[in-house]
C-alpha cells in the first residue's frame, strides 16, 4: 500500500506526501515470519529502490533502533518495531483479535467456538462463531449456559488458583446440590484432565449429543478472565478429535489471547457478583 501512494498519489502530486518516510516503511514491511533477516542487497531487489537509497535508509532506521545488525551483513526489525505492534494491539478490543481466529477454528472443524465471562452461577457469551454444519446449538451472543454443566464453566472452575477452585465447588454444591451431583464423576474427570493437558472435555453432559473442549484465558493477577470453547455434535466430530486437532488449536489462540491481555493494554471485564 506504501508502494501505491508513494507511486500514484507520492511523487510530485501530493505535498503532504513523505516519500522518504514511505520508502524506510516499505523497507520494513519485507520482513516477515518467513524472511526476518535480509541484507540491504535484498531489500534493494525487493522494493525495486536503488541499492545506495537503501543503504541510507537502513542506517537511518538502525539509529533509530527500527532495525537490528545479525549475521554479518543481515539486518532484522528491533525492539522498537514490536512496541508498535503493541501500540496497534492496543487500539483493538479483545473480541476484534479474537473473533478472526474462532471463526477460522470454527470453520475448519464444522464446530461453534464462544467466548465467555462469568455471570453468577451462569456463563454469558461474548463472542460466538460458528462453522457450517446443521448441528450446532442454537447459542448467540448474551445467551448464558450454567456454570455447574456446561463445558464453558468447568473451564473456568479449572482456571481458579489455589484453594480458590475447592471454594467454588463448594459454593456450587450449595447452590445447586442436584446438578452438581448429577456431574460430579464427569466434573472431576474434567479437572484431572485440564491438570494434566491444559484443557477439560464435556462429552455429553451439557447435552447428550454434543462434545465439547475448553479452556481458560488468565489474566496476570491469576483470575479468569474469560473461557473460550469448541463444540461440535459428538457424531460429526469425536471426543477423541477433539482433543488431538481441536484441543491445541484452542490452547494456542487461548494463550495468545492471554498474552495480550496481560499486557495490561486490553480491558479484561470485571466480574460480576454472584
Amino acid at each position: 500500500m506504501a508502494q501505491q501512494a508513494e507511486t500514484e498519489g507520492g511523487e510530485g502530486k501530493d505535498r503532504q506526501f513523505v516519500t522518504a518516510l514511505a520508502r524506510g516503511i516499505r523497507i520494513l514491511q519485507c520482513f516477515d515470519t518467513y524472511t526476518p533477516e535480509l541484507s540491504c542487497s535484498e531489500l534493494a531487489k525487493r522494493t525495486g529502490l536503488p541499492q545506495p537509497t537503501v543503504w541510507r535508509l537502513c542506517h537511518t532506521l538502525l539509529e533509530c533502533g527500527m532495525l537490528v545488525t545479525v549475521n554479518g551483513d543481515k539486518l532484522r526489525p528491533g525492539l522498537a518495531v514490536l512496541q508498535l505492534g503493541y501500540s496497534a494491539i492496543s487500539g483493538l478490543s479483545i473480541l476484534e483479535l479474537a473473533r478472526p481466529k474462532m471463526q477460522a477454528l470454527a470453520s475448519a472443524h464444522g464446530a461453534a467456538c464462544g467466548l465467555a465471562i462469568r455471570d453468577g452461577y451462569n456463563m454469558v457469551f461474548v463472542a460466538r462463531c460458528e462453522g457450517e454444519s446443521q448441528l450446532i446449538m442454537n447459542l448467540r451472543v448474551g445467551s448464558t449456559v450454567p456454570l455447574a454443566t456446561s463445558a464453558l464453566g468447568w473451564a473456568y472452575i479449572a482456571g481458579q488458583r489455589g484453594t480458590n477452585r475447592a471454594t467454588l465447588l463448594a459454593e456450587l454444591r450449595a447452590h445447586d446440590p442436584a446438578a452438581m451431583e448429577r456431574v460430579a464423576v464427569d466434573l472431576d474427570a474434567a479437572l484431572r484432565e485440564y491438570d494434566r493437558h491444559g484443557y477439560i472435555i464435556n462429552e455429553g453432559v451439557f447435552h447428550r449429543a454434543y462434545t465439547t473442549v475448553s479452556v481458560p484465558i488468565i489474566d496476570a493477577d491469576g483470575s479468569v478472565a474469560y473461557t473460550l470453547n469448541c463444540g461440535a455434535a459428538t457424531g460429526a466430530v469425536s471426543a477423541e478429535a477433539q482433543k488431538r486437532l481441536i484441543a491445541p488449536e484452542l490452547i494456542a489462540l487461548a494463550n495468545s489471547l492471554q498474552a495480550v491481555i496481560r499486557q495490561g493494554r486490553l480491558q479484561s471485564p470485571a466480574e460480576p457478583q454472584v
